[in-house]
């Protein structure tokens, strides 16, 4: 059996770093990229996802270098906490996005309002998204094949296979929503692309939930008795 290529999923973890950053407008990433800040929610609701993946990544290679028993015990709990932070961000942004849904909306169905949604939201730069998606997709193609390159055995891994394609569609589900409609009606695709991304990270940050609750009971429960007969002896502890 092929040995892991560590430096192959230290590569794959950099990406996923940068990903979240352009995701976020962080300046050291966009600058370097000569890329301008996301417009829209549509983009940086994509860290919701992407932000999990990252986090996945960082505790494969935390493993490479920290005892595998003590990322075992730390993990239950460093996941509960990321999971609820990825849930409730989530939930606040299907309010926010359906807010500003309903508002675009609104205006354009009213004679004044209209006039106020051209002059606020219709100047969409899809020119400038459209090349940020582009340098993600790119970027979480690479990262995606730096991980079969450290290890075929990554394919077999369904949570992690289902999270990087969960990444890669979303990106292109938004750029897809950005180019769907007119110029001036791209507002309003973005924030149903926001919305679509923030119920993905709902269902997902759910069952991370529940799988960190389970690993985390696990982690405190006391050792349980081994039957030997009519009698339990439980095992000494380490």
């Amino acid at each position: 059996m092929a040995e892991l290529r560590r430096p192959f999923l230290v590569a794959a973890f950099i990406l996923a770093i940068v990903v979240v950053a352009i995701e976020l407008g962080a300046g050291f990433a966009t600058a370097f990229l000569k890329l301008g800040s996301p417009p829209g929610i549509g983009i940086p609701s994509l860290v919701l996802v992407d932000g999990v993946l990252a986090y996945t990544l960082g505790l494969m290679v935390a493993s490479l270098v920290v005892p595998e028993r003590v990322v075992g015990r730390v993990q239950g709990v460093v996941t509960l906490i990321v999971s609820i932070v990825v849930l409730l961000g989530s939930i606040t942004l299907v309010f926010v996005a359906i807010t500003l849904l309903l508002l675009m909306i609104g205006l354009l169905a009213s004679f004044f309002g209209a006039a106020i949604y051209f002059a606020v939201f219709a100047d969409f730069p899809r020119d400038a998204a459209a090349l940020i998606l582009g340098t993600l997709l790119t970027l979480k193609v690479v990262m995606a094949a730096c991980l079969v390159l450290a290890h075929q055995r990554f394919i077999e891994n369904k949570g992690l296979v289902v999270l990087v394609l969960l990444s890669l569609v979303l990106n292109v589900v938004i750029a897809f929503l950005h180019d769907l409609p007119p110029g001036f009606l791209t507002s309003i695709t973005d924030a149903v692309a926001a919305i679509i991304v923030a119920i993905v990270a709902i269902v997902w940050s759910v069952l991370l939930l529940i799988g960190a609750v389970i690993a985390v009971l696990r982690a405190i429960r006391p050792p349980q008795p081994i039957g030997q007969g009519d009698e339990a002896v439980v095992s000494p502890g380490t």
